[in-house]
């Protein structure tokens, strides 16, 4: 009776196991629901996403992932094989992300559909519909991460070039400047009492008055000036004209003196060459003879061989 007692035991715990088993089988099998594959690709890291993660839509668990592998045709890519329910409407628009899952690090696939475009997903000849993969919370953290680093290189760069001993030069330079122009303005301002009570002063009724005055003065002689300025000009264009007949008269007086006053002169000059010789030759004879002036010229007795030819003057 024990025997069989322990046997009854071990055939009901077997049979009890075998019911979990098949409780668990039914379970993961979707508990005969009707499901659909589909294919997520992503060209970004899906870290902590594995098989038999959850894969939800708009928070709603619909399904899980089968496979995570990478392109046979594209090692860049990720091809991330997920399985939906049937009833859920995975349409153009659909798009899936990864999202963390609490602190434990593990990811999963959350779609999503902003019904736009209520057209079914179409897959090509003898692939799984295609659903483009966005990167997750962290992908993106980490992306905005490294690119704030990069910023913060560069703007550590500039920085360091903007405080150069140079340029740390120039800046105090300027602020010395400014501190200078500062104190020409603090000076400008302390006198500008001074300076709008002689700007009163001289905008006052009796110097406005005094400035009306000297304007019309200065219409009046202006006024006086055109006709004298007139004048000006006709004598001066009388004085061109008498310049002109001083020039013709120049002219006319130089035509003369050539063709007729200097061949006279010329004559004159040469009578008097004529005259002057005789009258030397008048004075040789009295130096040599003094009492010609007495006696006259005496014939010149004609020498040995000479005929005589009546008296030769000298």
């Amino acid at each position: 009776m024990e025997n069989r007692a322990h046997a009854l035991v071990v055939g009901l715990f077997a049979v009890l196991l075998c019911a979990a088993l098949a409780v668990t089988l039914w379970w993961f099998a979707g508990s005969g629901e009707e499901f659909k594959h589909y294919e997520l690709v992503s060209t970004h890291t899906v870290t902590g996403l594995n098989p038999q993660a959850a894969v939800r839509y708009r928070g709603v668990r619909v399904g899980r992932v089968m496979d995570v592998e990478l392109d046979e045709n594209d090692p860049q890519r990720v091809i991330v094989t997920i399985r939906v329910r049937s009833d859920i409407p995975i349409t153009r628009d659909t798009r899936a992300t990864l999202n963390a899952q609490g602190i434990t690090g593990t990811s999963y696939v959350l779609l999503d559909d902003d019904g736009k475009d209520p057209r079914p997903i179409e897959a090509a000849a003898g692939q799984l519909p295609r659903i483009p993969l966005s990167p997750g919370l962290l992908d993106q953290a980490s992306s905005a991460g490294r690119d704030i680093i990069a910023r913060l290189q560069d703007a550590s760069i500039r920085l360091e070039k903007l405080l150069s001993e140079k340029n740390l030069n120039n800046i105090d330079a300027t602020l010395n400047n400014v501190a200078q122009a500062t104190a020409h303005l603090n000076d400008t301002l302390a006198q500008a009492p001074q300076l709008v009570a002689d700007l009163r002063r001289f905008t006052s009724q009796q110097n406005a008055e005094q400035l009306s005055s000297a304007i019309t003065d200065l219409r009046r002689a202006s006024a006086q000036i055109g006709p004298a300025i007139d004048n000006w000009n006709q004598t001066l264009g009388r004085v061109r004209a008498a310049g002109d007949r001083i020039d013709r008269l120049g002219g006319d007086l130089q035509t003369s003196l050539t063709g007729e006053t200097l061949p006279r002169v010329n004559e004159l000059v040469s009578e008097l060459q004529t005259t002057a010789s005789q009258l030397n030759r008048v004075l040789d004879d009295m130096s040599r003879s003094p009492q010609m002036l007495l006696t006259g010229r005496q014939a010149i007795v004609p020498g040995p061989g000479e005929t005589n030819q009546g008296p030769v003057q000298r």
